[in-house]
């Protein structure tokens, strides 16, 4: 789920294009091997206190190559309230959801509002006879180019109602028209029930996460975005991940 999007201008009738890459090493490689996508994002705000997204992405895997199609929308509904609704669907392959619903809702508090609590669900449904309902709580806090994100995700995975959680940790600093650098920390548990096996069981596996992003504006209206990524799943694999991307402003 996509949280929040401190980088949109506030004038009206705001778009943005975003065309990005990455690629990603996973350890071991003879067993996972590499893997590379390309996306390209489209931003609108027509209006104020409304911004919808649209966006596009080609994966190529060792299991095969998919695409994903996806949008959202942030919709301010009062002063101190706020929505953002995003669905997306994804080609057949093992790794993409047949499709995914997401939806959460924030309210602004405090003399200053900027103290943002939020409450969001998802519901994702794989090709196969999978499906995930995760209930995600937390907030956000601005203060003078600074924001601190926490959230907490509670996982159902069907069949078997195999529960599980995580939490993620965002710090971000930075200016519109500037720069924007983001540390994202994710740690937790994957659990699933392996129904491939003659004999289904429950799979629990402890993962970490931590990635660095930067997006620097190099006119008023055009800039470059990179990041860097780590992902250490228990029993599993490593993954080291790198992503370069730029973006043009109207």
């Amino acid at each position: 789920m996509n949280f929040a999007l401190p980088f949109l201008a506030s004038a009206e009738d705001y778009k943005r294009i975003e065309l990005g890459g990455s690629y990603e090493r996973l350890s071991p490689e003879s067993v996972y091997g590499t893997w590379k996508t390309g996306s390209f994002s489209f931003y609108h705000k027509p209006i104020e206190g409304f911004t919808y997204s649209l966006g596009l992405s080609g994966f190529s895997r060792k299991e095969g190559e998919a695409s994903l199609v996806w949008g959202g929308a942030y919709k301010d509904w009062t002063e101190r309230f706020y929505t953002y609704s995003a669905v997306s669907f994804g080609t057949m392959s093992d790794y993409l959801p047949r499709y995914r619903i997401d939806q959460e809702f924030n309210i602004k508090v405090g003399r200053r509002k900027n103290l943002v609590p939020a409450l969001g669900a998802s519901y994702i449904r794989y090709h196969d006879i999978h499906k995930d309902l995760v209930i995600s709580i937390g907030f956000t806090y601005y203060h003078e180019g600074w924001n601190f994100t926490y959230r907490h995700f509670i996982n159902e995975s069907y069949p078997g109602s195999v529960r599980s959680s995580s939490n993620l940790v965002s710090v971000g600093f930075g200016r519109e028209k500037s720069s924007w650098t983001y540390v994202d920390l994710s740690f937790g548990k994957q659990a699933y029930l392996a129904s491939y096996l003659a004999s289904p069981e429950e799979v629990r596996q402890r993962s970490f996460y931590i990635a660095f992003k930067h997006r620097r504006w190099i006119t008023k209206d055009f800039g470059v975005f990179a990041d860097i990524s780590y992902l250490k799943l228990n029993k599993g694999y490593e993954k080291y991940g790198v992503g370069l991307g730029a973006f043009k402003e109207f």
